[in-house]
């Protein structure tokens, strides 16, 4: 068991991490190794993807809840959203696009572990502006302008991924943000963070980033999902001429 738990499937082998920490030593030759941070993640770090490891950063009663309603992260970009909110412990964040809530609930919980911070999300659900919608076995299939598919299944609420607890610090606004976007900046004031990851057109994501910009405050975040379906995302840190950093479809833009 101890030879293949130390089959590294990674550039560098892992025994040297092993060999600095006692405690991974007996982790790794029990047969259910205990329930500490160093356990989980020798058995994360030494399984197929790396990323697993770094959910090990989360709190226990949120790690447990994802786990519990199948809320993963298998590229790393909830997990890297999280760490960005408990790096700069935002006051004030607008998100656009929220459907089953992942994204708000890494955002929520890296708030109260803060211990500041409030999220206005905006969401038009997409059985409200589909394409097409098609029956599918679990509910239905729905096509948005920008070639995004949702399964909405019977009883679909948005937001479900976020737990009763951490809804406190969260306000969600149901309708366009066309519409509603433009008040709400002028409303909530100076933001801390805008995370784009609604309809995913070149227009609308432009519309949004244009829109938000203003009111980030200095030293703020400008944040956005899909930065690789299109333009608009690259063409806009030119625009406001701010270097941006993309990490897989992940985009961040410091003002």
């Amino acid at each position: 068991m101890l030879k293949e738990r130390l089959a590294y499937r990674h550039k560098t082998s892992a025994l040297k991490y092993v060999l600095r920490h006692p405690l991974l030593i007996f982790s790794v030759l029990s047969r259910k190794p205990s329930k500490t941070y160093f356990a989980r993640t020798l058995e994360d770090v030494l399984g197929p993807n790396i990323i697993p490891c770094l959910l090990n950063a989360l709190p226990e009663r949120f790690l447990d809840w994802s786990r519990k309603h199948g809320l993963g992260d298998p590229h790393g970009e909830r997990m890297l959203l999280y760490l960005i909110v408990r790096r700069y412990k935002p006051d004030i964040v607008i998100e656009t696009g929220v459907a089953r809530g992942a994204f708000s609930a890494f955002t929520l919980c890296a708030m109260r572990e803060n211990g500041k911070g409030h999220l206005y999300s905006i969401d038009l659900p997409p059985y409200d502006v589909p394409v097409s919608a098609e029956p599918a076995d679990e509910g239905v299939m729905y096509t948005l302008r920008d070639g995004q598919r949702h399964l909405i299944p019977q009883g679909y609420r948005v937001g479900h991924f976020v737990p009763e607890y951490l809804r406190d610090r969260w306000t969600l606004l149901a309708g366009d943000a066309t519409r509603i976007l433009p008040d709400l900046c002028r409303q909530i004031g100076p933001l801390s963070m805008f995370l784009h990851d609604s309809l995913h057109t070149c227009e609308h994501m432009t519309f949004e980033y244009e829109t938000a910009w203003p009111h980030i405050a200095e030293g703020g975040l400008l944040l956005s999902h899909d930065v690789l379906w299109n333009e608009a995302f690259l063409r806009f840190s030119r625009k406001v001429a701010r270097k941006c950093t993309v990490y897989r479809n992940f985009g961040v833009i410091r003002k």
